[in-house]
């Protein structure tokens, strides 16, 4: 019976592990990435990055669910410097690039379930290229005081690559932009490329050029408060995802992979 013990032990193990189910679950402040919300092929390289409007909104009502607060950069901004309190259970929705999908698909939903978000925009292909939306979507959703928005360069540069002088051309540019378009400081920014497109050259660059808090790709729960030293971690639901990676990503911020 010991070698038919072992044999299970052998099969489970890398189920625990693909599944995420043997890490204790996290506390503190859930950043939720998405990029597209929409209907699009499984082969498709942007399938990973696209949520029908169906499973978000399941995944909101999951959330509800499981007890989390959706925050704004509002509240994110008063728990960070006049010391209020977060909920017990804070996330963030957050959407990289500003894709036409986002006024599209995604709010119709904020407006319905009165859900906060922060969308960080590539400057340079807002109002300019195709399936990206218009400065004037863009500040209907601001108006409509569910949405923020936060910088994404000026053209979804990898940052790393570039010496000082270009680095700091795409955080202070694009942040000039977007405040002259919104009238409001842009205080988030949100890597291009996650953690594959900064280094420790480029992080100091961000809060030289007036940023308050920066967004990786690096999977994780935020302990709070936040002190800076790090990025703020984001989970990332993938398109085809069941309710029950859902659920893995929100308890411990890392999807089952």
């Amino acid at each position: 019976m010991m070698w038919l013990a072992i044999l299970i032990l052998l099969i489970l193990l890398p189920i625990a592990w693909r599944w995420q189910f043997w890490r204790p679950t996290r506390k503190g402040l859930l950043v939720l990435m998405y990029h597209h919300i929409g209907h699009i092929d499984a082969t498709d390289g942007q399938f990973p990055f696209t949520i029908t409007p169906q499973r978000f909104e399941e995944q909101l009502l999951c959330l509800k669910k499981h007890g989390f607060t959706p925050i704004g950069l509002s509240e994110l901004q008063n728990a960070m410097h006049t010391g209020q309190k977060l909920p017990a259970k804070p996330v963030l929705l957050t959407f990289d690039d500003g894709h036409e999908d986002n006024y599209q698909n995604l709010f119709p939903i904020l407006k319905k379930h009165q859900i906060k978000a922060l969308i960080f925009l590539i400057t340079h292909y807002i109002g300019k290229e195709k399936g990206y939306m218009s400065w004037q979507q863009v500040r209907q959703m601001q108006q409509s005081g569910l949405v923020d928005f936060g910088s994404h360069t000026l053209d979804h540069a990898r940052l790393r690559k570039l010496p000082d002088e270009e680095i700091l051309r795409q955080l202070t540019q694009s942040k000039k932009e977007m405040e002259e378009q919104l009238g409001v400081p842009c205080v988030t920014f949100c890597y291009p490329f996650g953690s594959g497109g900064f280094d420790r050259r480029v992080r100091p660059l961000v809060f030289k050029a007036g940023y308050q808090f920066d967004f990786s790709t690096k999977p994780g729960i935020n302990p709070w408060p936040w002190k800076g030293k790090k990025t703020l971690l984001r989970a990332f639901p993938r398109g085809g995802e069941t309710l029950t990676d859902f659920y893995i990503q929100i308890t411990r911020g890392k999807s089952k992979f």
